[in-house]
């Protein structure tokens, strides 16, 4: 009875510190980020239990933090710009640099997350128009260029496994001479920075590992303590109790809503895409590094946050 009691507070106390955090803005309107409906997913009180302390670690980046930290990761890449180039200065991020993104499984898939940040570059960091370039563009600039060494930013929100940035690298290939990214830079020693906000460990060391000649900056690093896969995690600090209720946890959640079972391999699967079990969200969407629990949306499962993109 004592220990009920002591769940019951805590979901309580959940819900009203999360309801300040939407009064002050800090969390976005329900129909954005709907912790109230997601909770009441969950039909026992230790299930409850376990989406509370899930949501008190729970990240969330707001628009306005997101425009901070694309500002941010670009000064950033000016530093990393003027070791490598002597000519650089503060005015080359408008006329001696140009701006372009990861591309995504499709050519011309426009709901990937990348086509979000163009008109950021150019709204929030002041970046001229004609400074930002479609990938298959920057591809056409670089070849216009082979004798002189370019400098090139990536911008992206959100860097998980780090698969798609190494098959845009070494596989992806445009242009006359049908070259990567990184033959190109490689080949021409061009200067490009892949400069995403938030970067997950396991991309971070897959991109060091096997993206040659791709300089990395970032404004945040996830470590192996930010997935809620890990028992040591900011979720469950080593509690084997509450990391076993999890597990079996999502495991019924996926079994009575047919969320994919695959280890990972799935985009939507209940771990998250390569087994990540990332707590995060943006205020454009959220990655499908994190388990399908957050945004899975039918008849039986109200999201969390709906995924407006993908990445």
């Amino acid at each position: 009875k004592y220990r009920k009691q002591i769940i019951f507070y805590m979901i309580e106390e959940t819900k009203q510190r999360l309801g300040f955090y939407r009064k002050m803005q800090l969390w976005p309107i329900a129909n954005e980020l709907d912790f109230e409906n997601w909770l009441d997913n969950f039909q026992s009180k230790e299930d409850k239990e376990i989406a509370s302390q899930i949501l008190d670690s729970f990240i969330y980046i707001p628009d306005t933090l997101v425009n901070q930290m694309l500002q941010t990761v670009i000064g950033y890449c000016g530093y990393f710009f003027s070791s490598v180039d002597p000519t650089w200065t503060y005015d080359s991020f408008k006329n001696n640099c140009w701006y372009s993104f990861i591309q995504g499984e499709g050519e011309d898939d426009v709901t990937d997350s990348g086509y979000i940040f163009p008109r950021k570059l150019r709204d929030e960091a002041d970046i001229p128009a004609n400074r930002i370039m479609s990938f298959e563009k920057l591809i056409k600039k670089l070849e216009e260029n082979e004798s002189n060494p370019q400098n090139v930013i990536l911008v992206d929100d959100f860097v998980g496994s780090g698969a798609q940035t190494d098959h845009t690298w070494n596989n992806v290939r445009y242009g006359t001479k049908r070259m990567t990214l990184g033959e190109h830079c490689r080949a021409n020693h061009h200067h490009i920075v892949y400069a995403p906000l938030v970067v997950n460990v396991k991309g971070f060391e897959r991109i060091k590992r096997k993206c040659m000649g791709l300089h990395l900056e970032y404004v945040h690093l996830l470590t192996p303590e930010y997935s809620l896969l890990t028992k040591d995690s900011v979720f469950w600090k080593g509690n084997d109790q509450k990391y076993n209720a999890f597990m079996n946890m999502l495991d019924r959640i996926a079994n009575d809503e047919g969320i994919p079972q695959t280890y990972g391999g799935h985009q939507n699967d209940k771990w998250g895409f390569g087994a990540q079990g990332l707590a995060l969200a943006f205020s454009h969407g959220i990655p499908d590094a994190c388990p399908a629990f957050f945004y899975w949306d039918t008849e039986t499962w109200k999201p969390l946050k709906k995924r407006y993109y993908h990445r």
